[in-house]
């Protein structure tokens, strides 16, 4: 049932050229690819009235366009690594009036967030609310985990407002990242983060290493007969069994936008 008025759409960005964990998307948790599990949970939100998956004209992810076809889900092909162009195409061909980016490699992603934000962005006059950003003491917004497990990235913009980053960004980091031109142009757009009260970013739940796929698989083992996870779920699982959780947490934090970065500089941007 809508909510709304306007039409909110979750666009879920898959490929299979990942260059740290290559086919991750649909590599196997309890015999079903992860992004079976990033559409189940996306769909358990409450307020989202659409699903798409946005992938490549890339050969190789007619492996994920026929993922989409076998579950009915829609889908649109189009750049491989300007990922801002194509959410922009996305969203335009869909008609999507508020565009919610959720990545392929969150398979635990909790529509309780998924909702708490778009409830936010609602509410007020945003053109962006994540759960991915915050304020320094200079005021100036930087990446941060907020306080919840990585892995549980939401993001929620107008299409007016990606509309406008996709005619004016030019830096790699921000076509291979789709929102960085909205998160720190503070005078074009108005932009809001949400904290979790307690400090869960020590968690990591998102999929860019053999490791963290070794990590999901554990959780998902000891969570038996549940049709959707939530963050309350994971920490039933590590309480009884804290040290699951040194599987993973050696691997850096936004490892991927810290690599986009560096082609920043390569490109002469500062």
């Amino acid at each position: 049932m809508l909510l709304h008025k306007k039409k909110i759409a979750a666009i879920i960005q898959a490929r299979m050229n990942s260059s740290r964990l290559p086919g991750k998307v649909l590599r196997k948790i309890e015999n079903k690819p992860i992004l079976y599990y990033v559409v189940n949970q996306t769909r358990s939100s409450k307020l989202i009235d659409d699903i798409i998956i946005a992938t490549t004209i890339n050969s190789q992810d007619n492996k994920i366009v026929n993922f989409c076809k076998e579950h009915h889900i829609k889908y649109f092909c189009g750049s491989e690594k300007d990922v801002l162009d194509r959410y922009y195409k996305c969203a335009k061909k869909f008609n999507c009036d508020y565009i919610v980016r959720i990545t392929s490699d969150c398979p635990l992603i909790d529509p309780f967030i998924i909702d708490k934000i778009i409830t936010k962005f609602l509410k007020n006059s945003y053109d962006y609310v994540s759960n991915n950003i915050e304020k320094g003491r200079d005021g100036i917004w930087k990446n941060s985990e907020c306080n919840f497990p990585q892995g549980m990235t939401v993001e929620v913009c107008t299409f007016s407002a990606i509309e406008k980053a996709w005619k004016k960004a030019k830096k790699p980091s921000e076509r291979e990242h789709v929102f960085p031109y909205i998160q720190f142009n503070p005078k074009l757009f108005k932009a809001y983060n949400i904290k979790n009260r307690i400090n869960l970013s020590h968690i990591r739940c998102t999929v860019d290493r053999n490791d963290d796929l070794r990590f999901v698989r554990e959780i998902c083992k000891r969570i038996k007969k549940k049709k959707v996870v939530h963050i309350k779920d994971i920490l039933k699982v590590l309480e009884k069994e804290p040290n699951l959780i040194n599987i993973n947490n050696h691997i850096p934090f936004d490892e991927g936008y810290r690599i986009s970065l560096l082609k920043d500089k390569k490109h002469g941007y500062k």
